[in-house]
Parts: C-alpha cells; structure tokens; sequence
C-alpha cells in the first residue's frame, strides 16, 4: 500500500493528483462527462480513482458503451466521487458513505488490520493523496457495474441462481437475507442440480434443518475476494466456519469453486460457487478469528 503524504497539500487539484497517480483515463473520462469544471473548481472532494491498468481491465464493449453513453458515463464517474475530505484512517470497517451519484452509497471495508482496505471490493492501492481540494484514493478496478440490487433482488433476477432463491424462501430466511450486510457462497443450479436425488427434499422436511443448509452459506459483514486470503477461517451465520484457499489464482471455500467473485449488491456481496456447501463435508478444527476488520 502507498500512502500519500498527510499533511503535504499540494496547488493541485484532485483531477490533476489523479492525472499525477497514473489515472489519466479516469481524468479523460472525467472531462468527457463535463466535470472537470466542478472537480476542478469546487469542493473538498474524496475521489476514487482508478488506475489506468484498472480501466485496461474493462471490456471494450463498456468501454465503447461509456464513450456513448453521456448519462451512463457521468453515473459512473459521480460514483468514484465523494463529498469531504475523507482520509482512509476515519474509516471503519463495512462503514458506506454516500457518493456524489444521489442514492449510491461506496461500501468501504478494512481487512487484516487494515492492510488491505477496499472501496465497494476494489483494492485501494494509494491512500490519502492530498490535493487543493480534496484527497484522492487510487483503485485497483473500476467500481463498475454500480450496486443496484439487494442480495435477494439479485438471486431471484439470476436464472442460474434459481433454487437458490427458492431454497431461501424455504427455509422462511427470505426477510433475513434482505439485512445484513452479507457474503453469500451461492450455488449455481448445476450445483443444486450434483445433489443426490431426494437429498433437498429430506433436508426440508423440517424448518431447522432447512435453516442450517442455507445459513451455511452466508457471512455476516462483507468479504469481497481482496480481502480473503488463503487459511482464512470465517464463521458463518450458521455457526461453523468456512475455510478460504487460494492457490494459483483459483479461490475455493471449503470444497466449492469460486467461479465469480465479487457481484456488488447493496447488502453486500455475491461469489457464485460451483457446489452446495455441506455442513457434513466441513473438516473440523480450531476456529480462527475473524480476519475482517
């Protein structure tokens, strides 16, 4: 992690700190929605700015949309804005303030003591860089698309997340789900689908037993994957843990593949996993603290 140097305020605006940070699409894009004026001229303002290596990561295709698109555009860029000078150290963890895009709020959240912090699950790689107006945090990956949905909105707009949805309402966690904040390990329907024929029909003849399955599938707080390392040891609302491995890119929990990370959702977070989590299948041992925080 770079910190930038507190207390050092420079004759430049944010825009042009972020130009200096090796954020010149962000600053070109910035133009190209017409709020350079205000960023430039107005403030104090917390900008999140992504790298250029970020955008590089960006499909041509929602490039070539925001390059058409004015409204989306400047939805995108407002999003990356904050109002204040908010430096990373008056951050707790899971804390969402409000961005300059009325009714989207940027979830920030500490991890391993604060050695990783993130911005709505982007990795923030340069903190607290002082500019005329404001300060500027420099991201590892766009903010993009903006969290929308809630957790459950989600499941159920998501074909592949069908049973998923259903099995929540089952099991009567439909008003839970809609709290939190929340990691959800969701099981894509292939993986509902590997279960042994009668297996979700047995486990549903009672209301606990129900409840268990599913709740071992969820985190109170949000986890988003540059906050989990290899060993990680989380407690789940059912009560066990699950253990995080990392391995040559790959990120498993427990036996389950991650096959996407990190769907931004407004209570949380989304990793759609290719099995169903087995209370059963879970290798016992010493519960480690939790790594959040």
């Amino acid at each position: 992690v770079v910190a930038g140097l507190l207390g050092v305020v420079s004759g430049r605006t944010v825009v042009q700190v972020a130009h200096d940070l090796h954020a010149t699409t962000f600053t070109s894009l910035v133009a190209k929605a017409g709020l350079s004026h205000q960023l430039g001229s107005q403030g104090p303002f917390t900008l999140f700015a992504p790298s250029d290596a970020a955008f590089a990561k960006i499909s041509s295709d929602v490039m070539t949309k925001l390059s058409h698109d004015k409204d989306l555009l400047a939805k995108v860029i407002k999003y990356h804005v904050a109002a204040g000078k908010q430096l990373m150290s008056s951050f707790s963890n899971d804390i969402e303030i409000g961005s300059w895009e009325n009714g989207y709020k940027i979830r920030i959240n500490r991890y391993h003591n604060g050695q990783v912090m993130t911005a709505t699950g982007s990795n923030i790689s340069s903190r607290d860089n002082l500019g005329s107006n404001g300060v500027v945090h420099l991201l590892d990956d766009v903010m993009f698309p903006l969290p929308e949905n809630s957790i459950l909105q989600y499941c159920a707009s998501n074909q592949n997340l069908t049973q998923l949805t259903y099995s929540f309402v089952r099991a009567n966690l439909q008003y839970d789900i809609q709290g939190g904040p929340f990691t959800v390990f969701a099981p894509i329907e292939a993986a509902f689908d590997a279960l042994p024929t009668g297996f979700l029909n047995t486990e549903f003849l009672t209301l606990s037993a129900s409840r268990n399955l599913l709740q071992y599938h969820y985190i109170r707080g949000t986890y988003y994957s540059a906050g989990l390392m290899d060993g990680d040891k989380i407690q789940t609302v059912q009560g066990t843990d699950v253990v995080i491995h990392k391995t040559n890119g790959a990120v498993m929990v427990e036996n389950a593949k991650v096959l996407q990370a990190d769907i931004k959702v407004t209570n949380g977070v989304v990793h759609l996993i290719d099995k169903v989590l087995l209370v059963t299948d879970h290798v016992s041992g010493e519960s480690l603290p939790q790594s959040i925080g």
